[in-house]
């Protein structure tokens, strides 16, 4: 009897030691949360309204899908000199919680030394959210983690189809750059292009914005 109660007690000891381990393995939003607070990293949370989308000129089905998003997860975390060693490391354990968590893959995208990756969580008809995560080996890495209620992956795909011929308010794009910790003053000049540049080394679609030709 006292074998079987011994045998018992270790097996409960074994499974509460494997929840406890699952439950510690680090989820996007703790990575994104805990590493804002590490140095190097740049991290903000931008609500879809500051980019000044007019959504009347989007199609219904457009519309429904820019209305199912609340707001935008950023984290950014440039590439030095001097932190190669644990820019390879965040890089790592970021890919190891993106292929450990239900993500689905919905693109990936390789150009001039930028990798890209275009994930979701959910089922096609309402999708919980979505990640675009981006790294380069010159610039650094970013990733987006895009949050709403019942996304629809057609309505998101047209609706980003659309916002390649609306403009983004240029306001709000400055706005973005100054909570990551960027000047910009109003007698100083942006360099567009630099803009889209940076802003791409960030995991960050910028197809959408007034003047794109691509």
């Amino acid at each position: 009897m006292n074998k079987i109660i011994l045998k018992i007690v270790l097996l409960t000891l074994a499974a509460t030691a494997a929840l406890t381990s699952c439950d510690s393995d680090p989820t996007l939003q703790s990575y994104i949360v805990d590493s804002g607070e590490k140095e190097g990293f740049i991290s903000t949370s931008i609500p879809k309204t500051i980019l000044g989308i007019d959504d009347s000129k989007l199609s219904e089905d457009a519309q429904k899908a820019y209305n199912s998003v609340s707001k935008v997860n950023i984290l950014v975390y440039p590439k030095t000199d001097k932190n190669v060693v644990t820019f390879e490391k965040e890089s790592a354990q970021l890919n190891n919680i993106l292929k450990g968590e239900k993500y689905k893959t919905l693109m990936t995208h390789n150009q001039d030394g930028m990798k890209a990756k275009f994930l979701y969580q959910g089922d096609k008809d309402s999708i919980d959210e979505i990640i675009v995560f981006g790294t380069s080996d010159d610039m650094g890495m970013g990733v987006a983690r895009i949050l709403g209620k019942d996304m629809n992956l057609s309505g998101m795909m047209k609706m980003m189809k659309e916002l390649e011929k609306i403009d983004i308010d240029p306001a709000g794009m400055k706005g973005i750059l100054e909570t990551m910790g960027i000047d910009t003053k109003d007698n100083v000049d942006i360099d567009e292009a630099a803009m889209k540049e940076m802003l791409e080394s960030k995991g960050i679609d910028t197809s959408n914005m007034a003047g794109n030709k691509g």
